[in-house]
């Protein structure tokens, strides 16, 4: 499953489309399984401070609190105060209102963190060698940018245009945009070769426009299965592609 990602700046920005994210960001925060098989896997690759971008209402946060700086970068109000109030107790958390096409900035300066990891969202933005760039700047040298996307052209349906997606990749055409922005790959693999097809299905096939609750909820009850399948042999395909690289 890929949530609705980030439009790339103000531009894209207006109420009714504000809305529509953060309703399908909610729709994912209540799939814990499914958030923390991600987390599992990027764990090794998270270190020091850490930037989320587009982090909506802290889907991903919930699993950094243990980390000595956490920071959300969210454009959307109505997801930036829901993540704000949700994770008002912890003073290592903090959130930030600005588009990634802003960064880096007064609040967010260069060179800031440690580790800048980017869940659904380099997908859906217009430049995606320069939101790589700017993640880049963000990062400390030899920190990690830590990259999770939609995989595989052959899957880009209706779902994908409903949600914002402008492309989805593979190996090889993602690692030409981290070069391009100045990061060398260290790690790439995919994720959830189960949900490419029920993708492929819904996107493709039955031309839906919205997520199936139903289906969500069916893969994240699979999470366990699925997650000791991939770790046993790692799918040469799948519906995310995750990348690591380093300046």
């Amino acid at each position: 499953m890929e949530a609705i990602a980030t439009p790339a700046g103000p531009k894209a920005a207006n109420a009714s489309v504000e809305v529509e994210v953060h309703d399908s960001l909610e729709t994912l925060a209540g799939l814990y399984a499914y958030n923390h098989w991600f987390y599992s896997r990027l764990y090794p690759f998270l270190h020091g401070s850490i930037c989320d971008i587009g982090c909506g209402t802290g889907t991903f946060i919930q699993f950094l609190l243990n980390y000595e700086r956490v920071v959300g970068l969210e454009p959307y109000a109505v997801s930036l105060n829901a993540a704000r109030g949700r994770f008002r107790p912890h003073r290592n958390v903090e959130f930030v209102q600005a588009w990634l096409a802003d960064c880096p900035n007064e609040k967010l300066p260069p060179e800031a963190f440690d580790t800048v990891v980017c869940l659904r969202v380099l997908d859906a933005l217009e430049d995606d060698r320069d939101a790589l760039a700017r993640m880049r700047q963000l990062c400390r040298p030899g920190g990690n940018v830590v990259i999770v996307a939609a995989a595989h052209k052959s899957a880009y349906g209706s779902l994908d245009r409903a949600l914002g997606h402008r492309r989805r990749y593979n190996r090889r055409t993602l690692s030409r945009v981290f070069q391009a922005a100045g990061l060398t790959v260290t790690r790439s693999f995919y994720m959830n070769a189960l949900g490419y097809f029920g993708w492929l299905w819904q996107s493709r096939i039955l031309g839906r426009k919205r997520i199936p609750l139903g289906g969500a909820r069916m893969l994240n009850r699979l999470v366990p299965f699925l997650d000791a399948f991939e770790r046993l042999i790692s799918p040469p395909f799948g519906q995310s592609i995750v990348m690591v690289g380093t300046s």
